[in-house]
């Protein structure tokens, strides 16, 4: 009988041990939690009701649920930022007049950031150029431009432009384009892409064709931009390994 109470005994003590240990991992939990919150790395303002437990005090489930709910609250309180995310990728696997991209909405994205690789497989000049909504129209665009050609000598222009917002140009077959482009979306004020842009004579060279930086104007300062169509001067100009990527600020 003595060693079946001494037995009760111990298992008794064990279970208590236990429950102490328990509550004092969960005070540690919560206090990481809130030495987390509070440090500023999550910068929200933490507020709301936390329990704590000490040695032989009973968790009640009720006060376990308000403290996860006060942290709930805290964490869904964080706030958002908006940051630039890729909305659209398209690797190109036979050759295409033009890509449209749809979906859009330059009011709510603001920002969009066109990055390009071009493979051209016609020997026809091709000048790539970007049509928000598809739209052409006479003298409805325009530029101006910085180019360094083979030779180490500079040149510019400005111009009017009734296909698109200049992107970049291939003149040779075979030859990739490289480009990389910035553009405020939101009406009110005429929209503005600005490029840059490498043109390589053939792929896995050295050799550098031409160099271009164009700032393009589109006049329309009202209408909202729902697509973008990625055109070119001439039929055919966008061949297999081009590679088209657009990213909004979402």
């Amino acid at each position: 009988m003595n060693g079946i109470r001494f037995l009760q005994h111990k298992v008794g003590e064990w279970f208590k041990s236990f429950a102490q240990d328990l509550a004092k991992g969960f005070r540690i939990g919560i206090g990481f939690l809130l030495a987390i919150t509070t440090a500023g790395i999550f910068a929200v303002a933490v507020s709301g009701t936390f329990n704590t437990f000490t040695s032989g005090n009973v968790m009640k489930a009720s006060d376990i649920n308000a403290n996860f709910a006060s942290l709930k609250t805290a964490i869904e309180g964080i706030p958002t930022q908006k940051a630039m995310r890729l909305i659209y990728e398209n690797d190109i696997t036979s050759t295409q007049n033009s890509v449209s991209i749809t979906g859009l909405d330059g009011n709510t994205d603001v920002e969009y950031n066109i990055i390009l690789r071009i493979s051209t497989p016609v020997t026809a000049f091709c000048a790539y150029g970007i049509q928000p909504n598809g739209i052409t129209g006479s003298s409805i665009y325009g530029f101006q431009y910085i180019g360094a050609g083979g030779a180490p000598s500079a040149t510019a222009g400005r111009n009017t432009n009734e296909l698109f917002l200049n992107l970049t140009t291939n003149t040779i077959a075979g030859q990739t384009a490289y480009a990389n482009a910035f553009m405020l979306a939101k009406t009110g004020a005429s929209r503005v892409l600005h490029t840059l842009n490498v043109q390589q004579l053939a792929a896995a060279t050295s050799t550098i064709g031409d160099n271009y930086y164009f700032s393009s104007v589109w006049t329309d300062s009202t209408t909202n931009i729902t697509s973008l169509t990625l055109a070119a001067s001439s039929t055919n100009c966008f061949g297999a390994g081009s590679h088209i990527e657009v990213w909004a600020r979402r």
